[in-house]
């Protein structure tokens, strides 16, 4: 046994442990063996692996169902109100096998801290004091942050002083002493009634009951393994008189000193009447293989080690299940520049990827016309000439009509008024080539919208011209084909712009309206007040729905299309990589899906700039894939909204949950509107990151499987593993195969018996996604 001013650490064999009154805080860590533990009125079987924590002044007692070595820590009061003022205002409520899930890491945790304790308190070396101390204080600040509960009256102060602490520590030291609450109150320069009434509020018992349970705690170990008189344990423990000393103790344990003694002489454990009882608890000392089993405690805890380190805000999210609602699944547009693009290698691979798992069935495009794949025409002496100029178009398309992909084409205004003539001659023949070659039912699934910024000299009329002249040839070939506009918005005046105001006079010429959304358009990323980007909170679904509400005002009800959108990046120069963004994207992907028609996403960084005409910096798009085929956040944020599937159940600010057929998927989410600029110093996010006590109610009870994805900067973010691995002398591609490999969410699994109301513990990091599956068994 190690015992320190305000901490005991010992391993113990336990037989029979009587029915006594904790002081102060004790975990019991079962390492060989059962254990039997009754406390408040419950019972508890530990088995190896398992610990519990008895809280102060709580009742229990202990009974060992087989041979058993227990490492058993005790923190006295005082000292962990030292550290932490408000300790006796809580409990700690902590057994590791009745916690809701969630809470095994910090289980994983307190168990490493108590293996740390005793293997450097039986090593013996130079610093093995300030090794057990450090992992004394980190088994404190886990308890504190993860497992108290208040305990307190709800009238309790809020602010615990230093008073308390030390008037406690104070009876604990001088328990056997003629120590009065006159003195007390004297010493504190309080009146007797001040502090009687202030003692109760902060500890809930009065000052002689608490006094009296120190003292009858103290006794026990004198009243059974002593053979002084009853007199004299009353004298050493602090009593007036063996009288009063009997009357309190029957009072507490329910029997008189002297029947406790002779029943423990007399207890069950002795084996007949010719042998010597055995012992309640014998000490151990450790052996070479217990150390080696509390070495294995110590790597289970490696990968959860961080949790120690970072504050978490603390939040409960009560899910009952209610009014069921359809999942929104809009049409997802791909856009990738010019057409032919369709034709390298790597962009096929990620639109098929794109197909397959994000629900893709349009490719987005533009400069079809005086773009680089319409091929010129050459002249040649061949009565039917071997080269057309439709050459790289019909490999595209012929790859694309096979996957089951239409086009949505974006018609410049600028490309047709540089030559008008022209252009429409070419796009007619092209039509007609379309036609002829692959047919009206797939040519009649295309979207053509035309596209002027909001910074245009041309002139209103004419942009209604040249669109209506552009919808009676594309119409001519197909009245299905849809020809929609263009229409810049401005979310703070909620207008449009005025050039563009000749759509809301030709309503009926126009079957869809595009739109984009950005967030970075509402901020001044050189301000660094957190109130200036709280304001980008929803403003993607803000503007969508001003947008809709000023064209029911104007009597419109065509589809909308979301072609080009964001959430906050910050400038990219500084955050790129470094601002993990999966929450946003998926809540505002999931809030814009039920008002759109239509959502638009670029398929990868190098074609996206390809389009910016000699920018830098591009913000107002979101790509889904990396150059090298890596997944981007928005792809798993996207691919998360596509897995869910039956109706909505429940849904709130940091979650949503559906029901189907095989049970029910529920998404937590640590959304964060932050200045981005913030994400390339962790001692910012730290703030940010969010414990979450989730309770569902009105689940069908039984048995599920539980598959949980973790999605955050550390699991599924490329650009952690790329920076790891990153080196001045490149990266080949076996190095960025493992990393577009490896940067996947992650993925674990359990059996879990599910009741009516089930509860457990998850921990987000800034903006993380945490997906979970309950699948029922058969």
């Amino acid at each position: 046994m190690v015992k320190k001013d305000g901490y005991t650490i010992q391993l113990e064999n336990i037989h029979y442990l009587a029915p006594t009154t904790n002081s102060g805080t004790t975990i019991f860590f079962v390492l060989e063996g059962e254990l039997r533990v009754t406390s408040a009125g419950q019972t508890f079987l530990l088995q190896e692996s398992d610990l519990i924590v008895i809280n102060h002044q709580q009742h229990y007692s202990i009974r060992g169902v087989t041979p058993n070595i227990v490492m058993k820590l005790q923190i006295t009061g005082p000292f962990f109100a030292l550290y932490y003022p408000a300790y006796f205002q809580y409990s700690f409520d902590c057994f590791s096998s009745g916690l809701d899930p969630g809470r095994e890491k910090m289980v994983t945790l307190l168990r490493k801290n108590l293996a740390n304790m005793m293997i450097a308190t039986a090593n013996g070396l130079e610093n093995s004091v300030l090794e057990s101390q450090s992992a004394l204080f980190q088994m404190m600040l886990l308890l504190t942050r993860f497992f108290k509960n208040e305990h307190v009256s709800e009238d309790k102060l809020a602010v615990h002083d230093t008073r308390i602490t030390r008037i406690i520590q104070q009876l604990e030291q001088q328990f056997d002493e003629p120590i009065t609450l006159q003195s007390i109150a004297e010493q504190e320069y309080l009146s007797v009634a001040y502090l009687s009434r202030y003692f109760k509020k902060m500890t809930g018992l009065g000052f002689l009951q608490y006094l009296t349970q120190i003292r009858l705690e103290h006794s026990l170990e004198d009243l059974c393994y002593s053979s002084a008189t009853i007199s004299q344990i009353a004298q050493k423990n602090g009593f007036s008189s063996s009288k009063n000393f009997t009357t309190s103790f029957k009072t507490y344990y329910g029997k008189s000193p002297a029947s406790y003694r002779r029943d423990f002489l007399a207890a069950p454990q002795a084996l007949d009447k010719h042998q010597t009882p055995i012992p309640e608890v014998t000490p151990i000392k450790p052996s070479p293989a217990v150390l080696v089993k509390l070495s294995h405690y110590r790597q289970d805890a490696e990968k959860v080690s961080f949790m120690n380190e970072i504050p978490f805000e603390q939040k409960q999210i009560a899910i009952s299940l209610g009014k069921q609602e359809t999942i929104p699944r809009p049409l997802h547009i791909l856009t990738i520049g010019e057409l032919k693009k369709v034709l390298h290698h790597n962009v096929q691979t990620q639109i098929e990827t794109a197909a397959a798992e994000l629900r893709v069935r349009y490719v987005g495009i533009r400069h079809l016309i005086f773009g680089s794949t319409l091929l010129s025409e050459k002249e040649t002496d061949e009565t039917m000439p071997t080269s057309s100029p439709y050459a790289n178009a019909s490999l595209a398309i012929d790859y694309l009509k096979k996957l089951g992909i239409s086009l949505f084409i974006r018609v410049e205004y600028q490309d047709i008024s540089s030559d008008e003539t022209l252009y429409f001659e070419k796009l007619t023949q092209f039509m007609q080539h379309m036609i002829q070659v692959y047919g009206s039912p797939y040519v009649k699934t295309w979207y053509f919208m035309y596209y002027e910024p909001y910074n245009t000299v041309a002139s209103r009329k004419e942009l209604q011209r040249v669109y209506l002249k552009l919808r009676d040839v594309i119409k001519s070939f197909h009245a299905s084909i849809q020809v929609g506009s263009y229409l810049p918005f401005s979310e703070r005046r909620e207008t449009p712009l005025a050039n563009h105001e000749w759509i809301l006079q030709n309503r009926d010429a126009v079957d869809f309206i595009g739109f984009n959304a950005n967030q970075n358009e509402a901020v001044d990323f050189t301000k660094s007040a957190q109130k200036d980007f709280i304001i980008t909170k929803d403003y993607v679904l803000s503007k969508t729905q001003k947008l809709k509400r000023y064209l029911k005002e104007n009597r419109w009800d065509k589809p909308l299309m979301l072609t080009n959108w964001n959430t906050l990046t910050g400038n990219t120069r500084y955050t790129n990589g470094t601002f993990f963004r999966g929450a946003l994207i998926f809540q505002t992907v999931l809030a814009v899906s039920s008002e759109v028609a239509g959502l638009g996403f670029w398929i990868n960084t190098e074609l996206h700039e390809e389009d910016l005409s000699g920018r830098n910096i591009r913000l107002d798009g979101l790509e889904l894939f990396h150059f090298f085929n890596g997944k981007r956040p928005a792809y798993f944020s996207l691919k998360f909204k596509e897995r869910l599937r039956g109706k909505i159940v429940a849904r709130g600010e940091h979650f949503v949950m559906t029901e189907n057929e095989d049970g029910y998927q529920l998404v937590l989410l640590n959304c964060t509107n932050m200045n981005p600029l913030y994400s390339v110093e962790d001692s910012f996010l730290r703030d940010y990151r969010k414990e979450f006590h989730v309770q569902l109610d009105g689940l069908v009870p039984g048995e599920y499987q539980l598959r949980k994805f973790q999605f955050d900067r550390e699991n599924g973010a490329l650009y952690s593993k790329y920076w790891q691995l990153n080196s001045k002398h490149g990266l080949d591609s076996e190095i960025m195969d493992y990393i577009v490999q490896d940067a996947q969410p992650t993925l674990s699994v359990s059996d879990e018996l599910i009741t009516e109301n089930w509860s457990f513990y998850a921990y987000l990091d800034v903006n993380a996604i945490q997906f979970y599956e309950f699948r029922r068994t058969l």
